[in-house]
């Protein structure tokens, strides 16, 4: 996540915009992550490796339904920030940690204590404390049709999160198998966005502009979104709010010290509550 964000950023230009067609780094992100499950699978079958595959036409179009969430999720991102602006963006992203936790609760069965409540509490808290940058006094405003779409991305994502985890979790067939099943679909949404949106018909086509950061940062995306799947499976969603939320200090932190810059007080308060919510959660007493 860290290297994701941080390249880019690396590949705007000096404008701060981004001289290339955004909607390309999904779709080819997307097959990607096809690629490298399916060129595992194969090689692990190659060498003698169990792996365990079936297939059901029922299982297989359930994959349709997390790979649609995370594409009406990601489409609102724009619409949010038209409406609202990246900051409130960014800080209303956050309340994801809940309707997660509440979606977990309705499709998973997976009833919270009241401490992890509190500790998912103070996970959000100490995430919008690391995005107040003062910059526009703290205040969050926009229209009411970008807060619709706040709730819509927030629902949306979680149902995603939570269906692949049910899903990821309810079969024993290889991850990567799994994981093919899924970007099917989310490569197919992908591409769906790429076509709908793409008005670029110059001579240097849909790929002009596109740059070596632009390149990591779809190889990192691709990772991160193959290492998302087996905390999924393995762990939970709840873990994965954690982890992007530890993420976004560290960006936040290379930020800070490529500018060189003293670490600001908001920052070390995010640590601390942020840490003390991640002990509280994993707190068994």
């Amino acid at each position: 996540t860290v290297s994701a964000t941080s390249f880019a950023e690396l590949s705007k230009s000096d404008d701060g915009t981004y001289p290339y067609n955004t909607f390309v780094v999904p779709c080819a992100v997307e097959a990607l992550k096809l690629l490298a499950s399916a060129l595992t699978l194969v090689v692990l079958h190659g060498r003698g490796n169990s792996v365990k595959v079936s297939f059901s036409h029922s299982n297989f179009l359930m994959f349709a339904i997390p790979a649609f969430c995370y594409f009406v999720s990601n489409n609102c991102m724009f619409y949010i920030i038209r409406e609202l602006g990246p900051t409130t963006y960014q800080i209303t992203n956050n309340l994801k940690v809940f309707t997660t936790a509440i979606l977990m609760r309705v499709f998973l069965a997976r009833k919270l204590s009241w401490v992890k409540w509190k500790a998912l509490v103070l996970l959000v808290v100490g995430s919008v404390v690391a995005e107040l940058n003062g910059d526009d006094g703290g205040q969050m405003h926009g229209s009411a049709l970008g807060y619709f779409f706040v709730l819509l991305s927030c629902f949306a994502s979680s149902t995603g999160g939570v269906v692949t985890e049910k899903l990821l979790k309810s079969e024993s067939d290889s991850i990567h198998w799994q994981n093919i099943q899924l970007y099917f679909f989310g490569a197919s949404f992908g591409w769906l966005a790429f076509v709908v949106n793409t008005t670029d018909t110059s001579s240097n086509g849909v790929f002009a502009g596109l740059n070596l950061a632009v390149y990591a940062m779809i190889v990192s995306q691709t990772m991160l979104g193959l290492s998302v799947s087996f905390v999924l499976k393995y762990i939970d969603n709840i873990a994965k709010c954690f982890v992007a939320a530890v993420s976004m200090l560290c960006v936040a932190l290379l930020h800070t010290s490529m500018r060189g810059e003293m670490i600001p007080l908001r920052l070390i308060v995010s640590i601390v509550l942020i840490f003390f919510a991640l002990e509280q959660y994993n707190n068994n007493v």
